[in-house]
């Protein structure tokens, strides 16, 4: 069993750093044919027409070399495409007997005695099958499992290899507009030059940036290998002390590949042929890996891993301070395989007009970002180029979860018109910023901001809103390299409360963990979402919780409107204990500064299913709970909100969903405790009518957002809105309530609210 797993992740890492879908697909059959002792192997992929789907003959061992591309199958045609047209392995020993065998033309697959085929899937859709073919024998159940599980392990490089083939040929001879489909992360349509990024931390990752001179390159890659060289030099003599010579020897091992060789050599020799100096670093690397990778011998296989390894050490090195190197478009596109919110922090203020992800889902930290900051995302694009894009004109469109690159003058204009449409309905909410959220019955509704970069802080001043109903203070925690001192908070903290003085502003606590980690406080789990995350941390580092805690009660001094939220309390012994620290905190600086500093008011965030099960115990100790519809929804529904693969299932208007934020209001209610939203449920239109029909008056969303809900609030009455939920309740799914409440909205002339030009 070892050595068939080793076998198939060597081939998917060949696959993974093949040049192009051609080289992949030849490295597959080869290597298939080899372990199988087959005759023939071949790979068919799915080609769409107008008309009909065809598997299409893309790579093989065996036929012909012109059978390639010519060979086209229908679905259901041949044993090939009964494998396409059934989704299952067909296993024969006397193919040509069999009553799907069909005879081509150019192939001579009679001389073949069994036929082993099976299904390349990906998301429940097939497009392609892998066979092999042998004259004399049978193929076994141990051969069918071994082509099946490669298969299933192969099918997303495949289809990555696949899209981005087609989408480098579109790129690279200007055929007219690339369409890329993700899923929409956060509304809107922009239009702007890309900008690719990508992390830092994984070699494989980096694309060759502009040289800044030969000069330059090496004198920065010399710089790094000095420093990995002495870091390595002072490891192994601190080991030496504790261990035998043979542990420390791969210290120097490390250090000799570093002062010269072919390693060295070949990545100055890239560097002179005009590259910059991290992407030679890679390139050197993943080659001399890939050697490696090959080798049979188990232990020289092992020692790709410690090339890598080293390779990682000394981009540390390399990329120390590259952030500067980027030179931000004033209609700058981000995109990557995973934005993170430095990136999103170090950007210019006011000139980013979208961002493109390869991973996450709308409800991932960053989408979520994007939507205060009010910029269109589009999140888990799965076959973005990993090159040729940067300085391309991108228009990004978060309503339909679209991305067009060098859009065609047609395409352009219609685009530009839903723009033009979509800034007019925001002009015409904008007349109405001094207008209250009132429903047609006379209910008040408060609304507040979701607030975290400073970046947004300014277009929340201007909102309208009633108030910050949630700060995320983990942000600044992140886009720094250490703890922020008391001091440092302090600063962040005034600002925020006296920009709002006279309106309530809620500051979260520390919340990272999950999909916000500090880069200089890693976690590593199996299950971060299940794992040492908010208030667990806090508890766990009282030092780190009460100095926060310091700075938010001294910020507060003469401003009188802090109210305090603790994250994921899933107990009442924990809520005491915060409890304990934040009055800890209070008579430290009631005694430093020898007058009562005033106490906030404190209130809860109901995330987690134990929380909403003990809602009125918990509200007994907070002066107000606030519902985070994002982790609530991920947790009942045990869906991850930062895969895409499985973002359909995610969606705060599950029957469910509403049930549990029904048994909150509910609880509440009993105790006399004011019940907020904060999640991304209160800024979306349909979310929102829902939280109004329970009778929910306090909302906190983007900024963005304000607007739109304010609007849509105004058309409704809370009867009509409580009608709404009862009927939503009868419902089978999310969809259907979805779709339930579009209609509503549509009725009322509101429909230019939930997408563009419409």
């Amino acid at each position: 069993m070892t050595s068939t797993i080793k076998v198939i992740q060597n081939l998917i890492h060949q696959v993974d750093h093949a040049p192009d879908l051609k080289t992949a697909l030849n490295i597959i059959v080869e290597n298939v044919s080899r372990e199988l002792a087959a005759e023939v192997s071949s790979v068919y992929l799915v080609q769409k027409s107008d008309k009909q789907s065809q598997l299409i003959l893309k790579a093989n061992i065996g036929f012909k070399p012109e059978a390639i591309d010519k060979v086209a199958l229908d679905f259901g045609e041949g044993l090939a495409g009964q494998v396409a047209e059934r989704s299952e392995a067909y296993n024969i020993i006397n193919a040509q007997s069999h009553k799907d065998f069909c005879f081509v033309n150019e192939i001579n697959e009679a001389a073949f005695h069994s036929f082993l085929g099976v299904p390349i899937i990906e998301h429940g859709r097939i497009f392609g099958v892998l066979t092999v073919q042998k004259k004399r024998g049978s193929f076994s159940d141990e051969d069918e499992a071994f082509l099946t599980t490669l298969a299933t392990r192969l099918s997303t490089a495949i289809l990555h290899a696949k899209n981005e083939g087609e989408l480098q040929h579109k790129l690279e001879i200007a055929d007219g507009t690339v369409d890329l489909e993700g899923a929409p992360g956060s509304p809107g349509i922009s239009i702007g030059h890309a900008l690719l990024v990508f992390d830092k931390e994984q070699i494989n990752s980096i694309q060759n940036l502009p040289s800044r001179g030969e000069d330059f390159e090496k004198y920065n890659f010399n710089s790094a290998l000095n420093s990995v060289i002495s870091e390595l030099t002072e490891q192994a003599e601190i080991m030496r002390a504790s261990l035998p010579e043979s542990e420390v020897a791969l210290f120097t091992v490390y250090i000799q590949m570093l002062q010269g060789g072919p390693l060295i050599e070949e990545t100055y020799r890239t560097i002179e042929q005009g590259s910059w100096a991290p992407y030679a670093w890679r390139t050197s690397v993943e080659a001399h890996a890939e050697i490696f990778d090959a080798m049979s011998d188990a232990y020289l296989a092992e020692r790709a891993q410690d090339v890598r390894d080293l390779g990682k050490r000394v981009l540390k090195g390399l990329m120390g301070g590259s952030d500067t190197l980027l030179n931000y478009p004033p209609d700058t596109v981000l995109i990557g395989e995973n934005i993170s919110v430095t990136d999103l922090a170090l950007i210019p203020s006011g000139v980013l007009k979208g961002i493109v992800s390869g991973h996450g889902s709308k409800s991932s930290h960053v989408a979520i970002l994007a939507h205060a900051l009010g910029v269109p995302a589009v999140m888990g694009v799965s076959n973005l180029p990993s090159r040729g894009l940067n300085g391309r004109t991108v228009v990004v469109d978060g309503y339909s979860g679209h991305i067009y690159i060098d859009p065609h003058p047609q395409l352009f204009e219609s685009l530009n018109e839903a723009i033009n449409a979509d800034d007019l309905i925001l002009k015409q909410l904008g007349d109405m910023i001094d207008e209250p959220a009132t429903t047609l019955d006379g209910i008040d509704i408060s609304l507040y901001v979701n607030s975290g970069l400073m970046a947004d802080l300014s277009p929340a001043v201007t909102s309208g809103a009633d108030g910050i109903g949630l700060y995320r203070t983990e942000i600044p925690f992140q886009v720094r390299e250490r703890f922020p001192s008391e001091a440092e908070q302090y600063v962040i903290y005034h600002e925020l409360l006296t920009k709002f003085k006279g309106k309530p502003v809620v500051l979260r606590t520390l919340d990272v963990g999950g999909d916000k980690p500090l880069s200089y406080f890693p976690i590593i789990e199996d299950n971060p979402f299940l794992g040492w995350r908010g208030i667990r941390i806090a508890l766990d580092h009282p030092e780190i919780f009460i100095t926060q805690v310091r700075a938010m009660l001294k910020a507060n001094i003469g401003n009188n409107n802090l109210h305090i939220l603790l994250p994921m309390i899933t107990s009442r012994v924990e809520l005491d204990d915060a409890l304990i620290l934040i009055h800890r905190a209070k008579n430290e600086l009631d005694d430093e500064m020898d007058s009562e500093v005033p106490f906030p008011k404190v209130g809860v965030m109901i995330e987690v299913p134990a929380a909403v099960y003990q809602i009125e115990e918990l509200c007994k100790l907070v002066d107000f709970v606030s519902v985070g519809t994002n982790d609530l929804t991920q947790y009942l529904l045990a869906v991850d909100r930062n895969n895409e693969n499985v973002a359909d299932l995610f969606s705060a208007l599950h029957p469910a969903v509403l049930k549990a934020l029904q048994q909150i209001v509910q609880g509440a209610l009993k105790q006399n405790t004011p019940v907020s939203v904060c999640g991304e449920m209160a800024g979306d239109p349909m979310g929102m009518i829902m939280l109004l029909g329970l009778g929910i008056q306090s909302l906190s969303m983007s900024t963005g957002s304000i607007g739109r809900i304010k609007e849509i609030i105004r058309h409704f009455s809370t009867s009509e809105a409580f009608t709404l939920f009862n009927d939503a309740l009868e419902l089978a799914d999310a969809d259907d309530i979805r779709d339930m409440l579009i209609e509503k909205i549509n009725e009322k002339g509101l429909g230019g609210l939930i997408r563009a030009g419409s």
